[in-house]
């Protein structure tokens, strides 16, 4: 049907009386008729774009097999159908032509179309614009074409604004905040499809060429698919988003997978609207698929790298390791998650730096993600002078684990204090604690008091902390505070004399 309709819009009669079933090549009466039937094609009514593009064709009710009807030719109250036969040709074998009984009842169509009085709207046209032709189509047919692009724009709005009305008075009579599903997102892919159904509705009034109809109205199709896509990529849009807000407030997580999935949704449809898109201009779609599939797996060969990101990000998400806005450490950087992509996750560091790690690199690195934590570790090692006495030490060390005992924002059972080594000239001591949160700002607040608390209590003690070098003591050096080290031993003796002096760690023997 394309093919003969190409050679009617070329002129070409002679190629297009091929088409025609019976009769010598080049009669002059097919010739004729192939005229008549370009003429008459404004009244065909029908998709050629359904017709089957299988050799053997399909099998329709009424119709014997090898015959399939592709439309109907309209003119008045007369009705011909048009039917296709599939014929062995001597030359070409199997194919199909337009039957002989459709053939012979074009000049009775023709004759009558010719004989049709003209209609208000010919009348009232001008002879200018009917009569001249642009590319196959009257200038009056190209203004009406024009005209109708606006005019199905403000009828779509019109018919838009029609159907919310009731739901607005109802909303009004309530006193109630009315916004209509056009006011939102998908306001505007519901215009343009309802535009372009009532723009194809004027095309197919204005009885363009029957090619140029074809065409134009695969374009159409495409533009509404393309519409129906953006559709439904907009609800599917609101829905993650919807989904992702719930998750985040009820602080469940999944909230990467769902921003994934709805790439992916997203992906997905723009591949299933362009295979659509191409079956729709008559593109075999299954070689297409094929010739995809090939290469698509030379893409996969040559994209490994890219293609092991994609799988390392998607089993990131799938484990639930990290969200959006947790606080990781990954290697010997510490940051907020900002993104999770299909190949890289951005990490906005302490010092602002946006780093971006591929997905399939995580695999290789130190990860670890601080978000999840209910407590987090305080960790301080600090060393005494040496000169320190026996008894100024466990007075530290019972001072220190009460304050750590006693301290609201430690975790009550924890925390220790031990004296761990000797580290060149001083007494190495070691502290642990776990800080009840998981916020890391809170914890080094909570870190700097017990920091503050312990030099307050060394102070007290008498002695003082070692400096981390090895020091010369000159004679200005004060030294030891006699005085209070004096009171401190006496106070600890008096102590562990009532037996009221225990300090973490002290190994009493059974003779004591």
């Amino acid at each position: 049907m394309l093919g003969f309709l190409k050679f009617e819009e070329r002129e070409d009669y002679e190629n297009a009386a091929r088409y025609l079933q019976s009769g010598p090549e080049g009669n002059a009466n097919w010739i004729l008729q192939s005229k008549a039937a370009r003429d008459l094609n404004g009244r065909f009514n029908g998709n050629i774009a359904l017709l089957s593009d299988d050799p053997i064709g399909t099998v329709e009710p009424g119709l014997p097999p090898g015959q399939v009807r592709a439309g109907v030719l309209t003119v008045g109250s007369a009705t011909v159908d048009v039917i296709l036969v599939r014929v062995d040709d001597p030359a070409y074998g199997k194919i199909w032509l337009i039957s002989k009984e459709t053939v012979a009842s074009i000049p009775q169509l023709f004759a009558r179309m010719e004989g049709e009085a003209p209609t208000v709207a010919d009348r009232m046209m001008p002879a200018a614009l009917a009569n001249r032709r642009l590319l196959k189509m009257s200038v009056a047919q190209w203004l009406g074409w024009l005209i109708s692009i606006p005019i199905s724009w403000l009828l779509a709005w019109l018919l838009v604004f029609l159907l919310s009305t009731p739901a607005r008075i109802r909303s009004k009579l309530r006193s109630l905040a009315f916004r209509p599903v056009w006011g939102t997102r998908l306001g505007m892919p519901l215009k343009f499809s309802i535009a372009i159904l009532l723009h194809g509705f004027f095309v197919y009034l204005l009885k363009l060429p029957l090619l140029y109809r074809v065409y134009y109205l695969r374009l159409m199709g495409t533009l509404l698919l393309g519409c129906f896509a953006w559709l439904i990529s907009t609800i599917t849009d609101r829905g993650f988003e919807r989904a992702v807000s719930q998750r985040r407030a009820q602080h469940k997580g999944g909230e990467s997978i769902l921003i994934v999935m709805q790439r992916l949704t997203r992906i997905a449809l723009v591949i299933i609207a362009l295979i659509v898109a191409l079956a729709l201009f008559g593109l075999n779609v299954r070689t297409e698929l094929a010739g995809l599939g090939i290469g698509g797996l030379a893409i996969a060969l040559a994209a490994q790298r890219t293609l092991e990101n994609i799988i390392g990000g998607l089993s990131l998400l799938m484990d639930q390791a990290v969200h959006l806005g947790d606080f990781c450490q990954i290697g010997d950087q510490r940051g907020t998650v900002e993104d999770i992509g299909l190949r890289s996750l951005k990490l906005r560091t302490l010092d602002q730096t946006l780093l971006v790690v591929p997905n399939g690199s995580l695999a290789q690195m130190q990860f670890g993600n601080l978000t999840g934590r209910r407590k987090l570790l305080i960790h301080q090692t600090f060393a005494l002078r040496i000169e320190t006495e026996v008894e100024q030490l466990r007075f530290i060390l019972d001072r220190v684990q009460t304050m750590l005992n006693e301290q609201p924002a430690i975790e009550a059972g924890t925390s220790r204090i031990r004296v761990t080594n000797f580290v060149g000239a001083a007494f190495e001591l070691e502290l642990f604690g776990y800080g009840k949160t998981g916020d890391w700002p809170e914890l080094t607040a909570i870190r700097q008091d017990v920091i503050l608390k312990i030099a307050g209590i060394v102070e007290a003690s008498g002695t003082r902390f070692a400096a981390p070098t090895q020091l010369a003591y000159l004679s200005r050096d004060t030294g030891m505070d006699a005085e209070k080290t004096n009171n401190t031993v006496r106070l600890v003796t008096e102590r562990r004399a009532r037996d009221a002096f225990k300090f973490p760690g002290e190994v009493r023997t059974s003779t004591e």
